[in-house]
């Protein structure tokens, strides 16, 4: 849609908020001609308008013209295909939710099914103009050609979702594994914000997390990184067991899976009745954190997911402790443990995050 020209001015306008062509030409080094093609096309396209004219230097002349972004140019809708339930949004390009739609999902899901319920949350939103592209996050696996590999919770293998939903909708469709979409857009507008490396672990049915390192996901030789709920933190008991399908060692230790199973009550309920004998589950939390903080160095760690935000408070200490007496004080001393920001809609709010930049360029 735009050329590499463009991306950069629009990225500049959009940092800016409101910049002539001459202070573009500044700062991009660009000649003012391109400059001036560029932002005529920008603004052709929508993307950038007028705003007004600068204040007149001492010297007088010419005030020269403003230009400023526009948002609201093109939407786009995020998707976040979860266990129990699908959530959907529709974005302007600073990832802003304008309308929000949800879905629950039965319990005899079959691929199939799957897809129309997709669709079905989808409809509402698509019925808006000036899309520019669909993101969905899934909770399993996506190749380097967004073919899903795997989706344990339904039993789905070798899905070209992709294919199929563009077929459907007419829109570009990019889709992710969900917790690299929520590591995504808490790097760009939540609590990984301006760090270097983020490690952002969600907890809720079960245990993904995502890697963001310098703005983009780390996905791995093959779109497999990140599968933490399958990390084994005690050998003499993991080589035991034999999780069940779908879930990992860790998981079979901590998720929401295994304290239902293991409790037989609500989540909120464990936590307040039973803090003492979630004490062991936690801190093989916090061993797993502590194995993978030494291996990926990260700036911050993130807890997330329907447990990990809520429950924030109670899970944190134990597995700080955990991590202060495990990762060397020298490589531990500059990594923050925190609770992520954007309590709701993050993976889909990083699908929409995960369009504008593969489609536009912009962060």
């Amino acid at each position: 849609m735009l050329g590499e020209v463009e991306r950069r001015i629009l990225q500049t306008i959009k940092d800016k908020g409101q910049i002539s062509r001459v202070e573009i030409s500044k700062i991009l080094n660009i000649s003012k001609p391109v400059v001036s093609q560029a932002v005529s096309r920008l603004i052709e396209l929508g993307f950038v308008k007028e705003t007004g004219k600068k204040e007149s230097s001492s010297r007088g002349g010419r005030r020269p013209v403003l230009f400023s972004f526009v948002p609201e140019s093109r939407y786009v809708v995020g998707v976040d295909v979860g266990g129990t339930k699908i959530d959907a949004v529709l974005t302007d390009l600073n990832g802003s939710i304008l309308k929000k739609e949800h879905v629950v999902l039965p319990s005899d899901l079959d691929k199939e099914k799957l897809f129309e319920e997709i669709k079905r949350v989808m409809k509402p939103l698509l019925k808006y103009d000036k899309i520019l592209g669909i993101g969905i996050g899934i909770p399993g696996t996506v190749d380097e050609n967004q073919l899903i590999k795997r989706i344990p919770a339904f039993n789905i293998t070798n899905w070209n979702l992709k294919k199929e939903l563009e077929s459907f909708a007419g829109y570009p469709v990019f889709i992710e594994n969900n917790a690299n979409l929520d590591a995504f857009a808490e790097t760009r507008v939540g609590a990984g914000k301006g760090y270097r490396c983020v490690f952002l672990i969600s907890i809720g049915w079960g245990i993904g997390s995502g890697i963001v390192y310098e703005g983009r996901i780390f996905r791995g030789a093959r779109g497999k990184a990140g599968e933490f709920g399958h990390m084994i933190t005690d050998w003499t008991v993991d080589k035991t067991v034999v999780p069940e399908k779908g879930f990992g060692h860790l998981e079979e230790w901590f998720s929401g899976y295994s304290l239902k199973k293991k409790f037989r009550k609500p989540i909120e309920t464990v936590f307040e009745q039973n803090p003492e004998e979630l004490r062991e589950s936690l801190e093989h939390l916090g061993v797993a954190i502590a194995n993978t903080t030494v291996i990926l160095d990260p700036d911050v760690v993130i807890i997330k997911g329907g447990i990990g935000f809520h429950q924030f408070d109670r899970i944190a200490p134990i597995v700080k402790s955990i991590v202060e007496r495990t990762v060397p004080k020298d490589i531990l001393e500059d990594i923050v443990i925190k609770r992520g920001e954007i309590e709701e809609y993050g993976v889909a709010i990083g699908g929409a995050l995960y369009v504008i930049e593969n489609v536009l360029g912009l962060k």
